[in-house]
């Protein structure tokens, strides 16, 4: 049985020999590089040329001389960023402007970063002036069963069948503010099992709607 006393030297002895000791570093091993571990925006929703602040996060803090995380947006006409951003040595996390533009119709575009060979993204939506202070209500199908959904205020009004939709399903325009409520009936050998989760109907089948936001709603309807 080895002393108490006796452990820093037996570890030390081992790591000389090249021996893995549980809790200490081998003798020239290296730190893993740190990966991207989240971009953000300041701001989901803007109207074109509001400027946005972007913040890219790292796993652990960055190396001596720092970290250079490319940068990238998949929609130059919505939002552009610059080439990359450098996240200095001993911080974990750095931040850059994302340059918005006036756009004829809402827009969203992905701001991509990639480090430690991950890839992470945020998304800014750049919506028109006009259309500032509304939001809009969109139904996507839930399931392979049948219904209507219709709403109050009146507005949205949208059947489903098993392979098609019809009517007043997408881009239903609100004011800002309104509390609309949706209502789901199923048809004949279809039941309702609910709203699924979408971030921005996470209320059905109430919705507050919120100026330049598309809300997506998605109703469970499923076949008997």
């Amino acid at each position: 049985m080895i002393k108490t006393g006796l452990v820093p030297f037996v570890a030390a002895s081992m790591l000389a020999l090249g021996f893995p000791v549980a809790g200490t570093a081998a003798p020239g091993a290296v730190a893993a590089a740190p990966a991207l571990a989240a971009v953000a925006v300041s701001q989901g929703t803007v109207v074109g040329g509001t400027p946005v602040t972007g913040t890219v996060t790292l796993t652990s803090a960055a190396p001596a001389g720092g970290l250079a995380v490319p940068l990238t947006s998949d929609n130059t006409m919505a939002a552009t960023v610059p080439s990359s951003v450098t996240v200095a040595a001993g911080a974990v996390s750095a931040s850059f402007p994302v340059t918005t533009f006036v756009v004829p119709n809402p827009q969203s575009a992905l701001i991509i970063g990639v480090a430690g060979g991950v890839t992470k993204y945020a998304i800014v939506t750049v919506t028109t002036g006009s259309q500032a202070n509304r939001g809009s209500i969109s139904l996507a199908r839930g399931g392979t069963g049948g219904g209507r959904v219709t709403s109050q205020p009146p507005g949205v009004d949208c059947v489903f069948t098993a392979t098609t939709t019809t009517g007043a399903c997408n881009n239903v325009f609100f004011p800002a503010g309104t509390q609309v409520r949706l209502e789901a009936r199923p048809a004949p050998g279809s039941s309702f099992q609910g709203w699924e989760f979408e971030t921005s109907c996470r209320d059905a089948p109430k919705v507050t709607i919120a100026a330049g936001v598309a809300h997506i709603c998605r109703p469970g309807f499923r076949q008997r």
